[in-house]
């Protein structure tokens, strides 16, 4: 069978074989462990990993899709940080024009009543453990 492309498990890449001639004569080479691949298999791979599948090698060396790993703790931890200080920004950023009409007596019962809100929003945020997050629920 005539292959489009081939795979290298080594490299973790694809390679058109219409460019060997070029991966030959360059300082790499042409992957020693390349394996052929249909077109229907090449679309394939890639249709997964545009839908968030991970392309990975089998003992055989052909590509196939998978799940991605699950994220470690660490990993999770840094995410549910981010989000945590993104919520935090929001707050302050919804706070301060509520702040400034308090502080120059101008704020509406309304203002007052949703710099409330957020303060207490904002409290309940810098509180929230990020290894076990339980979210606040934003103010209206």
């Amino acid at each position: 069978m005539n292959y489009s492309f081939f795979y290298s498990k080594e490299t973790g890449g694809f390679y058109d074989h219409s460019e060997k001639e070029v991966y030959e004569a360059s300082i790499n080479g042409w992957p020693a462990d390349a394996v052929g691949i249909t077109d229907d298999e090449y679309n394939s791979l890639f249709d997964g990993q545009a839908a968030g599948y991970v392309i990975v090698a089998g003992d055989d060396g052909k590509p196939y899709l998978t799940a991605p790993p699950e994220p470690t703790l660490e990993e999770t931890r840094r995410a549910m940080a981010a989000k945590k200080a993104q919520l935090l920004d929001e707050a302050y950023t919804a706070m301060k024009p509520l702040e400034l009409a308090v502080k120059h007596d101008m704020a509406t019962d309304e203002e007052k009543a949703q710099l409330d809100a957020w303060e207490r929003y904002s409290v309940l945020l810098s509180r929230v453990d990020v290894d076990n997050p339980e979210w606040p629920d934003k103010p209206e």
